[in-house]
């Protein structure tokens, strides 16, 4: 007679079978992990990436470029502070290192430098505008408050909690807008 199972031992005979990786899955994660700590040290120490590479067995390299690839991608963010990461050179070299398609590569490299170019014209313009907006209310404000504390204030713009406030909204916003963008970048280089 047949033996019933409940759905418990299915479920675990199941989660057994898939838990298992293959010798070439095994495989496959090392050369994944050689890529990406490839790529670490290349933006530690500057470590030669494509040397690296090129160390690998055959079978290793492509898993290995698309891993450091990722590595790589992954600190690609949009400016903070209003300037430029000062690794985004180093970075690029070493997506173009890895690159299979090396003109491809340098077309994305130029995409990608426009749109990190017009985001910080935009953040830094949009800065100096909400200052200068906030500024010429600030008189007022610091007379006022000289006033009611009947002694010398000095107020800067950018320490009112209302100018950050409505910085930190505006920054929100056009993050929304330039991250899809940088997104989709970082997807079209993955693949070169």
């Amino acid at each position: 007679m047949a033996e019933i199972k409940s759905a418990m031992e299915l479920a675990l005979e199941k989660a057994e079978r898939y838990g298992r990786a293959t010798k070439e899955e095994l495989t496959q994660g090392q050369f994944r992990d050689q890529g990406r700590q490839l790529a670490v040290n290349f933006l530690k120490d500057g470590e030669n990436l494509e040397t690296g590479l090129e160390g690998l067995p055959a079978e290793a390299q492509a898993e290995a470029r698309k891993a450091a690839k990722e590595v790589l991608l992954r600190n690609i963010t949009l400016p903070r502070d209003g300037e430029m990461d000062p690794r985004l050179t180093q970075i690029l070299e070493g997506l173009f290192l890895v690159a299979r398609d090396k003109k491809a590569m340098a077309r994305q490299k130029a995409e990608l430098e426009q749109i990190l170019q017009n985001y910080l014209q935009v953040r830094n313009s949009a800065y100096q505008q909400l200052k200068a907006r906030f500024g010429a209310n600030i008189g007022q404000m610091q007379r006022a408050l000289e006033a009611q504390m009947r002694q010398r204030v000095n107020l800067e713009v950018e320490h009112l909690p209302q100018f950050q406030e409505e910085w930190r909204r505006f920054l929100g916003n056009l993050t929304d807008q330039f991250e899809p963008m940088l997104e989709a970048w970082k997807e079209r280089m993955l693949n070169l």
